[in-house]
């Protein structure tokens, strides 16, 4: 098999693109890394189309076949090492429903609050469903957290902390009000060295997207 590669979008941006790439290095998989600039709204696809059947990044080039969408992506990486869901079925079918929840879940948080790392500001301008979304996750980190024991959400980190880690810049970026297990968790999240090293290159990027530096 050809080494993967991995398509993805400026760090300081792309939430999409972070989550598959923990995955695949907590997970150890050897990858090449491709980095594309996140296009302005509606501009992707002449960029992209050519990459991945969406025409939008993340996109896993497996030589044969293009992997696409975020999750998707995370479920090949946990099948090339199965220790990124929990070992327990019970615990994996929670697991995924979690990732499941994240990946379709919480419209208004991301509307509010677009990932932007290098951004340090407030929540005064959250709608009141935007608050609803980021209340609901702090009680599902508990949750998950209490029933696992931690560090991570279900013990051990897994595809489900990958697809949070957006999250968790989000709550630090906009300055979201949270319990002190969420800030704990925040805290081990922010500690785990691949996600320190995606967020200390996110902070060395230069290009602004209006869209999120502005709003």
């Amino acid at each position: 098999m050809a080494r993967p590669r991995l398509h993805i979008a400026d760090r300081n941006y792309s939430s999409w693109s972070m989550r598959p790439w923990l995955a695949m290095r907590v997970g150890k998989i050897d990858f090449e890394e491709v980095l594309h600039d996140l296009p302005e709204m509606g501009g992707g696809k002449p960029i992209f189309g050519a990459i991945s059947p969406t025409a939008r990044v993340p996109a896993l080039d497996l030589g044969d076949v293009v992997v696409a969408e975020s999750l998707a992506i995370c479920e090949w990486a946990a099948e090339q090492n199965p220790a990124l869901w929990p070992k327990g079925a019970n615990d994996r079918a929670v697991a995924r429903s979690a990732s499941a929840i994240m990946h379709s879940g919480f419209p208004n948080l991301r509307n509010d609050c677009p990932m932007n790392i290098r951004r340090r500001t407030d929540a005064s301008r959250m709608t009141q469903a935007g608050r609803d979304d980021a209340q609901r996750v702090g009680e599902l980190w508990n949750e998950w957290l209490k029933r696992s024991g931690g560090p991570y959400l279900f013990g051990d980190y897994s595809v489900a902390d990958a697809m949070y880690a957006p999250v968790v810049t989000r709550f630090v970026t906009y300055a979201i009000p949270r319990s002190s297990v969420a800030q704990g968790y925040i805290d081990r999240m922010l500690g785990e060295p691949h996600m320190a090293a995606w967020i200390a290159a996110a902070e060395k990027e230069t290009r602004q997207l209006p869209r999120s530096d502005i709003a």
